[in-house]
Parts: C-alpha cells; structure tokens; sequence
C-alpha cells in the first residue's frame, strides 16, 4: 500500500541551543507518537496498516508513514483546523490529541507544525499564543435496557431504584411513587433488566449517570436471558410491524413527534 508522510514538526530552543531529536525526553516522545496516532486514527475500530515513523534532525522532526487516503483526509483536517481553531471539527481523541500537543508546546515555548510533508506550510501551524475554540456541550436522549442487580429501591423525597450493573457500577434511576407503587413485585436483591432514559453527550460518548429515569422493568421468564427474552419479543413484534407501512412515521408519533 502507498504511503505518505505527515510530518509533526517542533522548533525552538531548549539548553541554550536549538532543538533536536536528543534533546527530547523519551516521555516526550512517547506522548507526541502516541496522540499524533491518536488524530490520524481516531477511532477504535478503525482498520490500519502498520505506521512507520522516522525521527529527523531539522529541529525534531517525528515523521509518520501512512496510507495516502489517510494523509489526504488529515492534511485537509490539519488545514481546515489552521484556518478555525474550532475543537467541533474533531472527533473526542483527536480533541485530547490537540489539547495535549497544545499544553506541550505552551509549557516549553515551542512551535510546531503538523502536515503533510513538503506541504507543512498549508498544515496546522501552533505556538504558545495559538487559541481554540470549543462547541458547547450537546447531550441527547437515549433509551437503553441494562441489566443488573437491585441493590436498594424506594425512597420518601425522591424514589429511585439503585441497580448494580457491569456497563455503569452502581446507577440510581430515577422513578415516581406511583411506578413503584403499582409494582407488586419484590424485586429487591435480584436481577432485572430496566428499559431507561438517560442523556449521552455528543461530544465525548459518555453517559450522565445522574441523568437516568426508569421507564419500564423488563420481565422475563426464569431461566431466559434478556438475549433471549429480547429475540422472543422481535420474534412475537414482527407480525405487527409488518402492517406497519412506513416504521418512522409510526415511531415519530409514538414518541410524539408527529
């Protein structure tokens, strides 16, 4: 496969002399390779070759060999980046990337261009004035079904079940006196599934554990898993979902969109 290079490249002065590979501390190094990775792939399921690199003098110049279609869609982000300073065009790694390479170069007054190599001029030029913009926090709704085991459920102020589970530890849901009140279930200290609401940010992925409002137990049978119970519920749903002429609109008036 056909590689280019996309060059991180550090300029300024460090004991009285100019910088150089030498003059950089293996930790250094080890964190510019390992976030400058981190913003040319940046997700976790993303397929790559294995990228080479080359360290040269120049002042310290990391070299990163990496599929052309990888090089292009990152010179064209690096410029597009140069041009914003806006943290929203990133993804959440390539965010921490920027932000690391940033608070490196403030520490120790460096400059640094990252870019295509030959082309580092039309890449992202940073300095220790070099400022950046950061989109307001966005978090939407979600509907999930977890799996735990009720560890305490009530409450006079405010009723809540606390559910011990693998995805989120110990998560308090929110309810209301009736939802557990009409519940003739003892379900203390056992397993359950919850269908809940909670909010996730768009930003990073990560859910707002205090956001969480129960909306439904799930019961199944003893002995089925909630794989299971889940596949009967399709398997029981599909006869009525296929008198159902168009699913969107159907879902958009259920939730009460329409």
């Amino acid at each position: 496969m056909e590689s280019k290079s996309i060059d991180l490249k550090i300029e300024g002065m460090r004991e009285g002399k100019p910088l150089s590979p030498d003059l950089l501390d293996v930790d250094e190094l080890v964190n510019l390779l390992s976030y400058a990775r981190d913003f040319l792939f940046p997700e976790k399921s993303q397929d790559r070759s294995r990228v080479n690199i080359k360290i040269e003098e120049g002042s310290a110049i990391i070299k990163f060999f990496v599929p052309n279609a990888v090089a292009i869609q990152s010179q064209a982000l690096l410029g597009a980046l140069n041009t914003a300073h806006d943290l929203g065009l990133l993804k959440p790694k390539q965010v921490e990337a920027i932000q690391y390479i940033q608070q490196f170069i403030s520490r120790e007054n460096f400059a640094l261009k990252f870019g295509l190599s030959g082309k580092l001029d039309e890449g992202l030029s940073i300095n220790r004035q070099t400022e950046w913009t950061s989109p307001e926090e966005v978090w939407v709704n979600e509907e999930l079904y977890v799996v735990g085991e009720i560890i305490d459920i009530g409450g006079k102020a405010n009723p809540n079940v606390h559910l011990d589970t693998k995805e989120f530890n110990t998560i308090t849901i929110s309810s209301t006196r009736e939802m557990l009140g009409e519940d003739s279930k003892n379900r203390l200290y056992k397993k359950q599934q919850v269908r809940i609401r909670i909010k996730r940010s768009l930003k990073t992925g990560e859910y707002d554990k205090k956001s969480a409002v129960l909306l439904a137990f799930i019961d199944f049978d003893e002995g089925e898993s909630p794989d299971e119970y889940l596949d009967r519920l399709i398997a029981e749903s599909t006869p009525y979902w296929e008198k159902v002429s168009d699913p969107e609109k159907w879902l958009n008036n259920v939730r009460g969109y329409g």
